[in-house]
C-alpha cells in the first residue's frame, strides 16, 4: 500500500510540475502553423526569456471515477532559474516538493519522511520540467492548436490544446492538456489535464510575482531532523 501511495504522489508531482513548467517556461516559438499560434508562442517565448524567478498561488481540483467528491488542494509555487522549483502547500497534510538540480524531493511532514527520486527514474516526465533545456523540444511531443482570442475582464486570453503526437514519447501517457494563456503577462493562468482513464485535473494560477527576490533556502534539500529517507524505485 505504501508503494502505491508513493507512486500516486509521484504521478501527482509529475502532473503538477508539468503544468508549472508551462508557467515558468512557456513554449518555443517558430513552429509551423497559423499566425495566431505563431503570435502567441512568440510572445510567450519573449516573456519567458526574461523570467529569472516566479512565484504564484496554485489551486488544484481533481476529479476521478474512483472518488466520490472533487479533491481541492492549494499551494504556492516557486521557481528560480535555472531548474529550481518548490511547491509549498503551507500545511503538514499535503506533500512538499523540491527540485534543486536533478534530484526531486517529496517531503511528507505528517509521516516525517523524505522520498527522493531522480530525473531518470521519472521517465518521460523529465522532459517536462526544464531540466537540460528540455523545454526547447517540447513541440516534438505535442500537436499544438491555439483557439481565437477571448476577452476577459482584465486581459485577453488564448486557449491552447496540446495533444501527444501519435507514436511519440508521450503517446498513451494522457489524452490532452488544455492551457489558458493571458496576454498581459503571456503566461498560463489555467490548465486542464485529461487522463486516459477519465480522470481530470484542473489548475488555476493567480497572484503572479515575477523576477522578485526568492530566498535560496526555499530550494535547499536538507533532511529535517528525525525524518526517514526513502529512494523511490519504479516497480
Amino acid at each position: 500500500m505504501k508503494n502505491v501511495l508513493i507512486k500516486e504522489s509521484i504521478v501527482m508531482f509529475r502532473n503538477i510540475f508539468l503544468m508549472m513548467t508551462l508557467v515558468a517556461f512557456g513554449f518555443r516559438s517558430g513552429m509551423a502553423g497559423d499566425e495566431e499560434k505563431k503570435n502567441v508562442m512568440t510572445n510567450m517565448k519573449i516573456s519567458n526569456d526574461k523570467i529569472t524567478s516566479l512565484q504564484a498561488k496554485m489551486k488544484q481540483r481533481k476529479t476521478s471515477s474512483f472518488m466520490d467528491n472533487e479533491v481541492v488542494s492549494r499551494a504556492v509555487f516557486y521557481y528560480s532559474k535555472p531548474g529550481k522549483y518548490m511547491l509549498d502547500p503551507g500545511n503538514k497534510e499535503d506533500n512538499q516538493y523540491v527540485i534543486n538540480g536533478k534530484e526531486i524531493w517529496m517531503i511528507n511532514h505528517k509521516n516525517k519522511s523524505v522520498t527522493i527520486t531522480n530525473d531518470a527514474e521519472l521517465n518521460f516526465s523529465q522532459y517536462m520540467m526544464g531540466i537540460g533545456n528540455s523545454m526547447d523540444v517540447l513541440e516534438t511531443y505535442f500537436d499544438v492548436k491555439v483557439g481565437p482570442k477571448k476577452t476577459e475582464k482584465k486581459f485577453n486570453s488564448f486557449k491552447m490544446e496540446l495533444t501527444p503526437l501519435k507514436n511519440g514519447k508521450l503517446d498513451g501517457k494522457f489524452e490532452k492538456i488544455v492551457v489558458l494563456v493571458r496576454d498581459d503577462l503571456w503566461l498560463p493562468y489555467g490548465a486542464e489535464l485529461y487522463e486516459n482513464d477519465g480522470d481530470t485535473t484542473v489548475w488555476e494560477f493567480t497572484d503572479f510575482k515575477i523576477n522578485q527576490s526568492i530566498k535560496e533556502d526555499l530550494f535547499k534539500q536538507e533532511v529535517p531532523k528525525g525524518y526517514t529517507v526513502k529512494k523511490y524505485e519504479k516497480k
